[in-house]
């Protein structure tokens, strides 16, 4: 069967939207929880139990893809691009969110020098980070779609 990765990312869609909603409620969750200190900690909890859903709804792309007639290369394809959209999109937002941590905190008396290096040393490492996440949820988004795959084949 041929590649088709019009295909595959009208597959990914829901689950691309899913991955994002989960994402921006853990972002907005941070964002808030660690403007109190201290209980910023609470996502130390919250935080692998939406990468675990993060996880099964890249598989789920990958069971989609072999429910709508592809193979495991396309399930594999389903969930790569759906690694790869999701943690581009995460991640500049993640980046921007950062941003308006600084501005908080030179609204509330913060020394502008210092949010001005934070802010230049943010966007570099952001940037790096950004990087770096989209190649290993591009990796993680192949084989689970990989695996989503092979699970629809195995169920009757």
């Amino acid at each position: 069967m041929a590649l088709d990765i019009g295909k595959s990312l009208k597959l990914a869609l829901i689950p691309i939207v899913v991955i994002i909603v989960l994402g921006i409620i853990s972002l907005g969750m941070s964002f808030i929880l660690n403007l109190v200190p201290l209980i910023g900690a609470i996502m130390c909890v919250i935080g692998p139990g939406i990468m675990l859903l993060d996880c099964i709804v890249l598989g789920w792309a990958g069971f989609k893809a072999a429910k709508a007639g592809m193979d495991i290369v396309g399930g594999a394809i389903t969930g790569g691009l759906t690694g790869f959209i999701t943690s581009l999109v995460l991640g500049v937002i993640g980046l921007v969110l950062n941003f308006l941590g600084l501005g908080v905190n030179v609204a509330t008396g913060g020394d502008v020098g210092t949010a001005v290096l934070g802010a230049g040393f943010s966007l570099i490492g952001g940037v790096i980070v950004i990087g770096v996440s989209v190649v290993i949820w591009t990796v993680v988004g192949l084989v689970l779609g990989a695996i989503g795959t092979v699970a629809a084949g195995m169920k009757k």
